[in-house]
């Protein structure tokens, strides 16, 4: 998803309101490894139709994080992926198979 307020932009991969202080750990890096590179310009290409030649990619990774306030009967685990060729940016968001386990926070879990 793609959020827009304060005159700013945000990419939102699992729009809710997550709580590590009870469990889970948030973090993030760039890479160039070319394995990489290669799968997330495979699911690019899968999904749009696209070839590309990426250059980068920033990965953020959600995991087992609990829901507010301080929730942490039930987890989740979640990926958003960035990728460029330096001429067009793609987003990816990657949620793990049954590792979903709270839709929203405040809902019943």
């Amino acid at each position: 998803g793609y959020l827009s307020f304060w005159n700013r932009s945000y990419v939102v991969p699992y729009n809710t309101h997550v709580d590590t202080r009870g469990t889970g750990s948030v973090w993030y890096r760039i890479t160039q490894n070319a394995t990489l590179l290669a799968k997330a310009a495979n699911n690019i290409r899968s999904l749009t139709g696209t070839s590309v030649s990426l250059q980068w990619l920033f990965i953020a990774t959600w995991d087992h994080v609990g829901y507010y306030s301080r929730g942490t009967n039930k987890t989740n685990t979640f990926q958003a992926v960035l990728a460029t060729d330096n001429i067009r940016s793609y987003a990816i968001f990657l949620y793990a198979d049954g590792l979903i386990q709270w839709p929203s926070s405040g809902a019943q879990v």
